[in-house]
């Protein structure tokens, strides 16, 4: 496996982030920190073993668009794919729900618009959008 691949977590041990797995948080494990308060269903966290590493929330805005409304990793998970990984996730989530667009607005830090930017989505006004293609 490249070292690309590999991570370190909090303990010091390698993983891969495609060892990660997504799934809607339990009420104990809500990363609000990460992701705010509220709309539970709307959130998905990414477990390395039974420890929380990130988390995203992806709310419907119509049929055809979503909004990523937040996205974070904890700092000794970040710059591991982890981030990458949960984006994936989300677009994939949209896209099977039917959705041609995913929006990414608000008070963006720089590092974020980057991250975003990389990952193809483009900047419309003071949102960031992510355009599915038609098959």
């Amino acid at each position: 496996m490249s070292e690309a691949c590999r991570g370190v977590d909090a303990g010091g041990a390698s993983f891969d982030y495609r060892d990660l797995r997504i799934f809607e948080p339990f009420a104990a494990e809500m990363p609000a920190d990460l992701v705010g308060d509220g709309d539970r269903p709307s959130v998905r966290v990414a477990k390395l073993g039974q420890v929380v590493v990130g988390a995203y929330r992806l709310r419907p805005e119509s049929a055809l668009r979503f909004t990523l409304a937040a996205l974070g990793v904890y700092a000794p998970y970040r710059g591991r794919g982890v981030g990458r990984w949960l984006l994936g996730h989300a677009l994939g989530v949209a896209e099977s729900k039917g959705g041609r667009s995913v929006v990414a607005s608000g008070a963006n830090p720089p590092d974020l618009l980057r991250f975003l930017t990389r990952a193809g989505f483009v900047a419309e006004g003071d949102a960031f959008v992510f355009h599915m293609t038609p098959e």
